[in-house]
């Protein structure tokens, strides 16, 4: 039987997407709902596990994985989220594939590994075995990183191909 759990998680989960402007932060407010076909509360740990379908549906992002731990500090305070297998990231245009997704709430850093980490946005990728995003910042580390950027070419000005 699938469960669902809502939980409003602040500012935890809806790091995964681009924060900065003001309308960012205004949109990253809001319900967080976590589906699953099994969820386990561990009330000595504080920590929450939902395994198999697992779809998190965020005002600012959609993310998939088998499983996701939500590790809690104190009541209902995210401390950190781990995304692990098939895990995909979607929002507003852009995409990343990894097989493990770590967010720490406290440094405001999401850390993506596996083989291949996969980010994409429109026809451009990054690709790396470790993927460091700093939310907050607005930055990344991919390491080892190869990157592909497509330009479209337009004709115009004298003939000059413009990028």
């Amino acid at each position: 039987m699938k469960r669902v759990l809502a939980v409003t998680l602040c500012l935890s989960l809806a790091g995964m997407a681009t924060i900065g402007t003001a309308a960012a932060k205004d949109a990253r407010k809001g319900e967080t709902v976590i589906t699953s076909n099994r969820l386990e509360y561990d009330y000595k740990e504080s920590v929450v596990m939902f395994e198999e379908n697992v779809k998190v549906a965020d005002p600012q992002f959609t993310m998939t994985a088998d499983r996701v731990l939500v590790f809690l500090a104190g009541t209902n305070d995210v401390r950190q989220v781990r995304a692990v297998g098939n895990v995909v990231f979607v929002s507003e245009g852009r995409s990343a594939r990894c097989a493990q997704a770590v967010y720490t709430r406290a440094d405001g850093k999401i850390v993506m590994t596996g083989n291949d980490v996969v980010l994409q946005r429109a026809k451009d990728q990054v690709w790396g075995k470790e993927v460091t995003i700093w939310v907050n910042d607005q930055r990344m580390e991919c390491k080892p990183a190869r990157m592909v950027i497509q330009q479209e070419t337009i004709q115009g000005d004298g003939g000059r191909v413009l990028p």
